[in-house]
């Protein structure tokens, strides 16, 4: 039977590679330097490859080290949600969540969900990540998010997943009150607006994008990407921005009083 690396030694192994250097992740470890410098070797030793060397910057992964971390990550996460999900069984611990959610779910059904999970398991502990897919997915796939809430985009294999579809979204168009084009009600008539728009180009929302700007975008088109949705809601109440968004979710993202959503549709000849 082939020897195999301690549990110990992938946490002093993964320490390093968080930290940057054998001094810090022997200090977060509560381990002496010459402790972990062993350790390593003794992983190094069992693997028959060097893991780690030293650089400028501190240690970095060799070419071995980078394909090993990838695996050790995934076998740590998987290992630590089997003990909580049997501690949780026999009622020992919490037990704790840990998923990823996009803006949509986040302004619109998700707080009726955790506080669905809530009243059934009172004692969990629950930690949301908010971002979109692309930007979560390797997490997904590496075990540190439990599941993930959001939509779904063609550019990204979903066949390794289990994949639901719980809910469909409408979207539309969200101005302030009062805004010089909120009597327009059709795309072709927003001609040289200003817009605010998710930095995030792919999936759904480059298809809005598209459906938008079905010729692309005009000498006059103002386009101003970013995540945040506190800066978003400024640029719309107060700098005339409009901001497409799921119906429904948006009384959520403004407040009722400042803002009207519109549906619009393009217009064809």
């Amino acid at each position: 039977m082939k020897e195999l690396p301690k549990i110990n030694q992938l946490r002093d192994f993964q320490a390093i590679i968080y930290y940057g250097n054998i001094r810090t992740a022997s200090q977060a470890l509560f381990k002496t330097q010459p402790a972990m410098t062993k350790s390593i070797q003794e992983l190094e030793r069992i693997l028959g490859v060097s893991l780690l060397s030293r650089g400028p910057q501190g240690m970095v992964l060799t070419k071995m080290g980078r394909v090993f971390e990838h695996r050790v990550n995934t076998l740590l996460n998987d290992l630590e949600r089997a003990v909580d999900e049997l501690h949780q069984l026999s009622q020992q611990s919490q037990g704790n969540v840990v998923f990823g959610c996009s803006h949509l779910p986040a302004l619109s059904v998700l707080p009726s969900l955790v506080n669905k999970f809530q009243v059934q398991h009172p004692t969990s502990n629950i930690t949301i990540i908010e971002g979109q897919l692309c930007e979560l997915v390797n997490s997904l796939r590496l075990g540190r998010l439990d599941f993930f809430i959001g939509i779904a985009s063609p550019e990204i294999s979903m066949s390794e997943f289990i994949v639901e579809q719980p809910i469909k979204a409408e979207f539309c168009i969200i101005a302030r009150k009062g805004h010089p084009l909120s009597h327009c009600r059709s795309l072709s008539e927003l001609q040289g607006a200003k817009w605010y728009f998710p930095s995030t180009r792919t999936g759904y929302y480059k298809e809005l994008e598209k459906f938008i700007f079905p010729k692309g975008k005009g000498s006059t088109d103002i386009v101003i990407y970013g995540d945040s949705l506190s800066i978003g809601e400024q640029m719309v109440l107060n700098e005339d921005y409009f901001f497409y968004w799921p119906q429904g979710g948006s009384r959520c993202l403004l407040c009722k009083r400042s803002y009207h959503s519109y549906t619009y549709k393009r217009k064809t000849a």
